[in-house]
Parts: structure tokens; C-alpha cells; sequence
């Protein structure tokens, strides 16, 4: 597996000028809509300046003579929207056939067709990247981990894979919940954003067992989780698990049917990784080991691969994060392939 060294250079080396084109289209983006704002806002508050002062000035008027002059008030009034949204419109008109016009429509299409592309390509040439697809209700939920509810999921930039006899697919996903009862202008309740990891063996995992990131103080007091909300129900998980790993458990809460199986899953090497995965993410971690599949749910809260017109390319770390989560994955992935004794040729019912 290629090092964040070999990335580095990669990076430097082959992207290095697709990067620097791309951020003069983003600056020519962000410059363009900068002088549309302008457009747009100069005139409105130009309008709205005469207007007050003509509204003033006949208020005067009316009040000293007693002659109200209504019709042509109105009158006046018409015309001078007519002329400013005509105005607008023309303005409109011209900034869109600007150059800028186009760096702000194509440049996050181009932005995965040129690097996202590559990347994953220098990851292996095997792998296959889709930009608009993602995991679905089904895979989100057959981990056993997650209640089935009613969800809205949403993603993108999903890659499929083979690492030795495990296929694999990883994409961004967002899942979402409305209550039932909700205060006004609340919105939908936050499963879980993030990347989304699903990874399918051969052969079956002897037990069920179930990770889950240990809230912080913070979150207790003023936040909610998925768990908190109902969205995993721990208590169908099974017993409480504590390995032997003191660091690991401040970090992680471990259930599973059976305690036995479980321990012989979580090897010291699997706890390490997982442990530096947490530490370097900062995220929440929802891990599910059910019947031949793992999925690793990196809650960040980011779309790694959506760029906006006020965030330099000049800045890579974005890319490194994508690379050190996804390489992550991988390396627990490889881990769970060589410990032989958590594997059956017998599937387990949900139960």
C-alpha cells in the first residue's frame, strides 16, 4: 500500500499544474461572482436611496400644500422598477458571457474529472471511481447496526475495489431523519456524514460485534447522537464488551452476542489501528463486523470531493484526509484477513 510520502510526490509531480489551472479558474470563479454581487447590489441600494429620499421629499410636500399627488406617485414608482430590474437583467446578461462565468459552473465537475480521477487511480489502477453514486438504504442498514427508519440518504464519489479475496466500496453518504414531532424551523435529525466503507469477504464473521465512538462530555451535555436518538438501539446489540486495551476502551464501546468470539476479533493490532484512526479523525467511528461484510462509518461531517469557489486549492489537505481515511480502512481491512479465527463458512441470522 503506497505511503503518504508516495502521495505527496504524486501529488506534487503530477498534479501539481492541474492544480494550479484549476485555482486560476477558481480565483476567476470567485472574482466573477464578486462583480455580480456588486451588480446586483449596487443598483438595489441605489434604488432604494431615491426611493426614500422621493418618498420623503412628497410626505413634505403633501404635508405643505395638502395636494396629494398619488397617481403619479404611483406612476413613478412602476416605472422606476421597471427601469431597475430591466437594468439588473442587462447586467446579468453581460456578466454571464465573462470568462468568470464558466470557471464558477465547471469547476467542481472538472475538479474530480482531473484530480479526484487520478487519485484514485494512483491508489490502484483497479479501482473504479463513480462520482454520483453511493451506498443505498439497504447496504446502510443491513449492518445490523443502525435502526431501519424511515432515512433520506444522500452521497456521491464512490469507489469500488478488490483487496485480496475482499471486494470493497467507499463513498460519501449523508442519512438524515425527520421526527414526527419537530419545534418550527427545526430540521431533519443528523444520522450520520461522513465516509461510508463497506467491505464483503468469502467468508462470515463468527459473531456479530459492534464499535461505537464513546461521546465526549461536550456532546453529552449539549448534543445528541445516533444512539441518543434511538437510531442504534444498544440494547439489541448484545453485551458489553472490554478488551484488555485501557486506551482503547476510553475511546470505543464494544458489544457483542458473544464476549469469547469477540475478544479473538479485536487483536491488539485491529484496537492500535482503530485507536489511531479515532485520534487523527476526531470523528465519530459506527464499526459493524455482520455476517461476511465490515462497514466503517467516518462520521466527519465532510464531502470530501465538493470544493466551493472560497477554498484554495492551494491548501491539499483535503486530499490527505481522503487518502489517510481511506488507506485506514484498508490496512484494518488487511488485518482482519490474516486472523483466521474469526472466520466460519455458516452465515448467522439477525437474531
Amino acid at each position: 500500500m503506497k505511503t503518504l510520502e508516495e502521495f505527496n510526490t504524486f501529488l506534487d509531480q503530477r498534479l501539481q499544474q492541474e492544480l494550479l489551472d484549476l485555482e486560476k479558474r477558481r480565483i476567476a470563479g470567485r472574482n466573477w461572482m464578486r462583480r455580480m454581487w456588486a451588480a446586483i447590489l449596487v443598483p438595489f441600494a441605489v434604488f432604494v436611496f431615491f426611493l426614500v429620499r422621493y418618498s420623503l421629499h412628497t410626505a413634505a410636500e403633501t404635508a405643505a400644500t395638502g395636494h396629494n399627488g398619488s397617481g403619479s406617485q404611483i406612476i413613478l414608482m412602476v416605472a422606476l422598477v421597471t427601469l431597475f430590474t430591466l437594468g439588473g437583467y442587462a447586467v446579468r446578461y453581460f456578466l454571464m458571457k465573462q470568462k468568470g462565468a464558466t470557471a464558477a459552473v465547471d469547476y467542481g465537475p472538472d475538479f474530480k474529472e482531473k484530480i479526484v480521477r487520478p487519485v484514485i487511480g494512483f491508489l490502484s489502477p483497479s479501482y473504479t471511481y463513480q462520482p454520483l453514486n453511493y451506498a443505498s438504504y439497504d447496504e446502510f442498514t443491513e449492518s445490523g447496526l443502525f435502526a431501519r427508519k424511515n432515512y433520506t440518504i444522500t452521497g456521491n464519489d464512490q469507489v469500488y475495489g478488490k483487496l485480496g479475496d475482499m471486494t470493497f466500496q467507499c463513498c460519501d453518504l449523508t442519512v438524515t431523519h425527520m421526527p414526527l414531532v419537530t419545534l418550527r424551523g427545526q430540521g431533519p435529525d443528523i444520522v450520520f456524514c461522513g465516509s461510508y466503507f463497506i467491505g464483503q469477504y468469502p467468508r462470515y464473521f463468527s459473531t456479530p460485534v459492534y464499535i461505537l465512538s464513546r461521546s465526549t462530555a461536550l456532546e453529552s451535555w449539549f448534543g445528541s447522537g445516533a444512539a441518543d436518538n434511538g437510531f442504534i438501539e444498544t440494547w439489541n446489540l448484545g453485551k458489553k464488551v472490554l478488551p484488555a486495551d485501557s486506551t482503547f476502551n476510553k475511546l470505543f464501546m464494544v458489544y457483542a452476542k458473544d464476549e469469547n468470539e469477540a475478544q479473538q476479533l479485536l487483536t491488539p493490532v485491529l484496537m492500535e489501528k482503530l485507536t489511531q484512526l479515532q485520534e487523527r479523525s476526531g470523528a465519530k467511528l459506527f464499526i459493524s463486523f455482520y455476517n461476511n461484510r465490515v462497514y466503517v462509518g467516518i462520521s466527519h461531517g465532510m464531502d470530501y470531493f465538493e470544493t466551493t469557489l472560497h477554498k484554495s486549492l492551494e491548501d491539499r489537505q483535503m486530499l490527505k484526509n481522503f487518502y489517510l481515511d481511506f488507506v485506514s480502512v484498508l490496512q484494518l481491512a488487511e488485518e482482519l484477513q490474516q486472523n483466521t479465527t474469526i472466520w466460519t463458512s455458516h452465515t448467522f441470522s439477525r437474531s
